[in-house]
């Protein structure tokens, strides 16, 4: 019994020196960016030769990748057909971001189809990966819908596996998938559904010349990223005292010799890259990183060139936090904000009264939609932001002034429907049968004081309204019509569970109903067997990363220190995404009516389950062989 004391004790030993690590490194500051894990995916199908025929999705790609912060880890993959990794995954340092450049410049049209589910199931997050207490992110850009086969019942079927599937991977991982589409051809009802169940972002660039800016707003929710605010004309920016590096992007317009004057009169320009300057060269921007810069007013020394955005790295850390990324009309949001130096959470009370707080919020077309200002009192802060009753994009800016300096965080919101609804028209024996479903997002809402109409106008001018009835959880409802109808709109008006009243109105046009091909198609997807998809090949991409006994562990950045303000608050979990309830019919046919199954992911095992599970089984190691020993004594006596 000896061996197995000791072995015993020495096992307890290193489960108390593993406590005494885990707690030491809990308490230790690491920098936020090492936990950040972000993949990105990139449409290169044969349909880009038209949304992107300058290619822009290369200089975007590299302003990116160059943005992306030290110790994050990442990975690039370009799909069509099938998805390959072009720049592997990693830590991200100078050799990485010397593989990304080159990578971008390779970026083609190619491909013959889009396999959106296919590129999502290979960067897919590992078990070590998400167990690995990573930020997980993917950033998905494409111009189009899934499409993997030229029969579209197959079409169909792929798109129902991604949507209730693949993306339901996602969230039992607890990975954001922010979509981005590239032109309104790209399917925004699937690449919405993807990025709000995953509380992803989700953005439609117009044209190639945009999607730099939604680049840049996804990868403002994915890392916290501190700015120094650019001047109205964008030729200057002011840098503040304590700074330890700027990142700057100069967006040329056509003038390849940008360079950047220094408040002392110093010219910089790309041939002046040295250990303290680093100048990386695309066809439409540059990214200028300067390392302890000098403090006071910078100017970009050209008359086309601006300065799109500079990223500051100092002592002073703010962050924003939103609950979450997608937010329902009527919904009423708690915004929390922590200010911090390197010493930690900011308490002295004269200190804190030379900070000034304005928080802004404007929407996709820059109009100011609210303001808010207010002296602190305290390093954390918690601001009530009021309801919006407009769909769309919104951006909200965080500005810390103090002693005239001024310091922003950025970040971007969805403002959806509250409901989501099913129109179908079906004619049989001369008879037309309307079908409508109603079914509720967000889940505030007081369904019994809510309600349901339906109106439109018939063929012979006379008008239609009925009221949908409650079902249980959503609103259903049928009728018949001699003949098809000219017009139906649909309005819903509710309360939240707070009082607070919700309408939202579906215009003629935006109702969509299906044609008796489409439910023929809709019924025979419902029935293609498994087996008569693509078969995607999964590949664990941590494989390429080499792993050791310290990977785990957060890794350093720079000198910066993050507060325990703000290392408590990004540790938070996130509020899962409230799942897509069914998928609808607005601007693409419904192509299922079943509900989607959501299953809540498990919770990570923390490392104090770990230890008392090592604990566990070595007791139960020592308890078998006590019982072993007796058993033998027992049969000694017996004999």
């Amino acid at each position: 019994m000896t061996i197995f004391t000791r072995l015993f004790a020495l096992s307890l030993l290193l489960f108390i020196q593993f406590g005494v690590i885990a707690s030491s490194t809990h308490a230790a500051v690491q920098h936020l960016d090492s936990q950040i894990d972000i993949r990105i995916l990139v449409d290169v199908s044969g349909s880009m030769k038209k949304t992107d025929p300058l290619n822009l999705r290369v200089p975007a790609l590299q302003v990116l990748t160059q943005l992306l912060p030290e110790q994050a880890h990442a990975g690039v993959w370009e799909f069509a057909d099938d998805a390959n990794l072009v720049v592997p995954h990693g830590a991200i340092d100078a050799k990485w971001r010397e593989q990304a450049l080159a990578a971008a410049q390779n970026i083609s049209s190619d491909g013959q189809y889009t396999d959106i589910g296919g590129a999502l199931q290979t960067a897919a997050f590992s078990q070590q990966a998400q167990s690995g207490k990573r930020n997980l992110h993917v950033i998905l850009l494409t111009d189009g819908m899934v499409d993997i086969a030229k029969n579209e019942v197959v079409n169909i079927r792929a798109r129902n596996e991604l949507i209730q599937n693949i993306t339901q991977q996602y969230v039992d991982a607890g990975a954001l998938v922010h979509a981005i589409g590239l032109s309104h051809a790209a399917d925004k009802k699937t690449l919405g559904d993807i990025a709000r169940r995953t509380d992803g972002l989700f953005a439609v660039a117009e044209n190639a010349d945009q999607l730099l800016a939604i680049f840049l707003r996804a990868l403002d929710n994915s890392v916290l990223t501190q700015q120094a605010p650019v001047s109205d004309d964008r030729q200057s920016f002011v840098v503040n005292d304590g700074a330890q590096s700027i990142t700057v992007v100069v967006e040329k317009n056509g003038d390849d010799s940008v360079s950047l004057q220094s408040p002392d009169g110093e010219v910089i320009s790309a041939q002046k890259s040295n250990e303290q300057v680093q100048w990386q060269e695309s066809s439409t921007h540059d990214v200028v990183t300067v390392k302890q810069p000098e403090q006071g007013t910078w100017t970009v020394a050209s008359n086309e060139a601006e300065v799109t955005r500079v990223n500051v790295k100092g002592l002073l850390q703010m962050d924003l936090r939103l609950p979450t990324s997608n937010i329902y009309l009527g919904q009423s949001t708690r915004l929390r904000i922590a200010i911090a130096d390197a010493e930690g959470p900011i308490t002295d009370a004269a200190l804190l009264s030379e900070f000034d707080l304005q928080l802004e919020l404007e929407d996709d077309q820059q109009q100011l939609q609210w303001r808010h200002q207010q002296s602190l009192t305290s390093g954390e802060v918690a601001i009530d932001m009021p309801a919006q009753q407009a769909l769309g994009l919104y951006r909200l800016r965080a500005r810390l002034s103090y002693a005239g300096k001024v310091q922003e965080v950025e970040r971007s919101f969805r403002v959806h429907p509250p409901i989501e609804y099913f129109v179908s028209q079906q004619e049989i024996d001369q008879v037309v049968r309307y079908k409508v479903r109603v079914t509720p997002l967000f889940k505030q809402l007081d369904l019994d004081a809510s309600n349901v109409t339906v109106t439109g106008q018939r063929a012979d001018g006379t008008g239609l309204q009925k009221s949908i009835a409650l079902q249980v959880d959503k609103w259903q409802g049928s009728w018949q019509e001699s003949e098809a109808l000219n017009s139906l709109s649909l309005q819903f008006n509710g309360l939240t569970l707070d009082g607070k009243s919700v309408n939202y109105s579906v215009p003629v046009m935006q109702v969509n109903v299906l044609t008796p091909k489409q439910v023929a198609q809709q019924q025979q997807a419902q029935s293609v067997a498994v087996e008569d998809l693509p078969e995607v090949t999964v590949i664990d991409v941590q494989e390429t990363i080499t792993v050791d006994a310290q990977d785990d562990l957060p890794l350093p950045v720079s000198n910066e220190q993050a507060t325990e303000a703000v290392q408590e608050l990004m540790n938070e979990p996130d509020p899962q995404p409230e799942p897509a309830a069914e998928p609808v019919a607005t601007e693409e046919p419904v192509v299922t009516e079943e509900p989607v199954v959501t299953v809540e992911p498990e919770p990570a095992q923390t490392e104090a389950d770990n230890r008392v599970a090592l604990f566990g089984i070595l007791l139960l190691i020592l308890a078998v062989t006590l019982i072993w020993f007796r058993l033998k004594g027992r049969t000694k006596v017996t004999e």
